[in-house]
């Protein structure tokens, strides 16, 4: 499952440039100092993996990397990354979204609906999701 992406963070002269490594090197951003260029770099990922959602496409694999120091782990916004793991755990169990609505007693729709980007399910919903697909739910805040 993807919790968060290396990205490699160097400067240019007066621009900061943020990228992610193979194969999330469509991940591409800059900003006008080092802040600014992480902030646009979360944005950036976040909407790559939204556009991946969208079309049903994979999510990549998160590289094997050792820590450098140009190199910043970040990770994307919540409203892309429940519907990602949503998705990634009802794969990892084998389920289409027919068979987990079935198992929820939902319509497919209502699955197809909490695994797009901007998706709100409840705490509550996310339990019985979690449940369904046999994977514990941990929240954690940083």
């Amino acid at each position: 499952m993807v919790e968060r992406v290396p990205l490699r963070c160097w400067a240019d002269e007066n621009v900061w440039f943020v990228q992610g490594l193979p194969p999330w090197d469509n991940v591409l951003t800059y900003g006008s100092d080092r802040e600014d260029a992480i902030r646009q770099a979360q944005d950036a990922l976040s909407g790559v993996l939204a556009a991946l959602l969208d079309r049903g496409d994979p999510v990549p694999e998160v590289p094997d990397t050792a820590d450098a120091d140009d190199i910043i782990w970040m990770v994307p916004d919540l409203r892309v990354m429940v519907p990602m793991w949503l998705r990634q755990a009802r794969e990892a169990a084998g389920l289409t979204q027919g068979e987990l609505a079935t198992r929820l007693g939902v319509t497919y729709q209502a699955i197809q609906k909490w695994e797009r980007p901007g998706a709100n399910p409840t705490i509550g919903t996310l339990q019985r999701l979690s449940r369904a697909v046999g994977r514990p739910l941990t929240l954690r805040l940083p």
